[in-house]
């Protein structure tokens, strides 16, 4: 099975953001150690970053709405791999923070041209599903990756995760530059004619997906770290059987979409991702028992994630920044919300979510069918 080179450099660029933005949480300790500061650190090494992420998507709506996304990809990552190298050469906590702050503005718009270039280069495919199902499994095992890349990396010094996340980000820019030329000539993009109505049901839905990873991700995290003393190595090690399901679920979206139909399949993923949210609050509180419960929310990821993303894209032909700056707007808020959900540490809230999510499936069947 070919996948075109530009989905997989485009998928590679978000992964090594994903890396980035799940890793940095797992240096405070070792920033902290060296700039004398207790806990707060987390919140200077995540804080920021997300800030400026959300603060910045809509400036790079306004500054390259207009502009072929496909060209803006390049000097977009090589900007974030100069705010990580920043970050490895910081002398000071303030410059630290500096460096954060220009990390997630420059994700902001990194994660928006990339998004906004795999539609255009997808517009026209006859395996569209197919690739944004790969772009999802890619990208989003980017956090477990981290776990398991970052962890030995940050035993050593954590100057080195910063400085990873550079080379990783200018091997994308050279992967880019080889093979985004070939994508833009396979496809002109089409200024002038006017893109449908904002899809608000695929963004909310892109919401509810991420609220329930980033629930129980981090539920899962603490659970096995802090309650029973598993490293962050081993963590990552743990949480491949998720990867593993999301790359099954994946595969039945891009073989059998066509056969059962989006609907149906995202109303199942969904389903799954409900079913594996209130396993978590019910199972037993032991490693293996919580593990399993990632399993089933991995095949719904897998199956949801594609779906929801080519649902919110689709039709944005004059306009792929906009809608791309509002699917990272949707999966932020909903990253956030699965966050203060996690922090409550509650079975309840997590039934709580379940149960929307669950409610969610239901009203989708009496929903018209999403345009093909």
């Amino acid at each position: 099975m070919r996948f075109p080179a530009a989905v997989l450099v485009l998928a590679a660029t978000a992964f090594t953001v994903v890396v980035d933005e799940t890793s940095i949480a797992l240096l405070g300790p070792s920033v902290a150690a060296e700039f004398g500061l207790g806990d707060q650190i987390r919140h200077l090494l995540v804080t920021p970053f997300a800030a400026a992420f959300i603060g910045t998507l809509p400036v790079a709506v306004l500054l390259f709405g207009r502009v072929d996304p496909r060209r803006a990809v390049a000097p977009a990552v090589c900007v974030f791999a100069g705010s990580a190298a920043a970050g490895a050469l910081a002398p000071s906590v303030l410059a630290l923070v500096g460096a954060r702050v220009a990390q997630g503005a420059a994700a902001a718009v990194v994660m928006t041209c990339v998004l906004a270039s795999l539609h255009v280069v997808t517009a026209d495919s006859p395996t569209r599903t197919r690739d944004f199902a790969l772009f999802s499994v890619v990208s989003g095992s980017g956090a477990v990756a981290a776990l398991l890349v970052a962890a030995p990396l940050a035993t050593v010094s954590w100057r080195l995760c910063f400085w990873a996340v550079c080379a990783a980000a200018l091997c994308c820019v050279a992967g880019w530059l080889t093979v985004g030329s070939e994508s833009s000539e396979a496809r002109r993009s089409q200024p002038g004619t006017s893109g449908s109505s904002t899809p608000w049901r695929a963004l909310s839905t892109t919401s509810l997906v991420n609220a329930v990873l980033s629930a129980s991700v981090i539920t899962v995290s603490f659970a096995v770290q802090q309650d029973h003393g598993w490293s962050p190595a081993e963590t990552g090690i743990g949480f491949l059987p998720l990867n593993g399901a999301a790359a099954i679920g994946a595969v039945v979206v891009s073989r059998f979409s066509a056969r059962l139909g989006q609907r149906f399949l995202l109303c199942g993923g969904i389903g799954l991702l409900a079913a594996g949210c209130a396993l978590l609050g019910v199972v037993p509180q032991q490693p293996a028992a919580i593990l399993s419960a990632t399993v089933p929310l991995g095949l719904g990821l897998g199956i949801a994630l594609p779906l929801v993303n080519d649902g919110v894209l689709r039709g944005a032909d004059s306009r792929p920044m906009h809608r791309a700056a509002a699917l990272g707007v949707a999966q932020q808020i909903g990253l956030a919300v699965g966050a203060v959900i996690a922090a409550v540490h509650s079975p309840v809230a997590l039934g709580v979510l379940a149960a929307c999510v669950a409610l969610w499936a239901a009203t989708a069947q009496t929903s018209p069918s999403p345009r093909r």
